[in-house]
């Protein structure tokens, strides 16, 4: 059924059974499960440590007043009434 025609894959899946001691067909359905799972947990395929580090960029940007206040939208009430100021 699967016939591997591309050198480069076939090299892949050679290395990969090598290590592992697995029969190449076994180590192309590990390989592809593994992948399929990776896909599952994040179907998006988002670079969490990328949208990390912007968050963390983005952060540092802000005035130090943005994290001291208690509630950042506390200005926008009026404190006696607290309707919309």
């Amino acid at each position: 059924m699967l016939n591997i025609k591309n050198p480069i894959a076939h090299e892949l899946a050679v290395e990969v059974a090598a290590a592992t001691g697995e029969s190449l067909t076994d180590a192309v359905i590990v390989a592809l499960r593994e992948r399929r799972d990776r896909l599952k947990a994040n179907p998006r395929g988002i670079d969490i440590d990328k949208v990390e580090a912007i968050l963390a960029e983005m952060r540092a940007a802000l005035p130090k007043e943005f994290f001291e206040e208690e509630d950042p939208s506390a200005f926008l009430y009026d404190p006696e009434t607290g309707l919309p100021a």
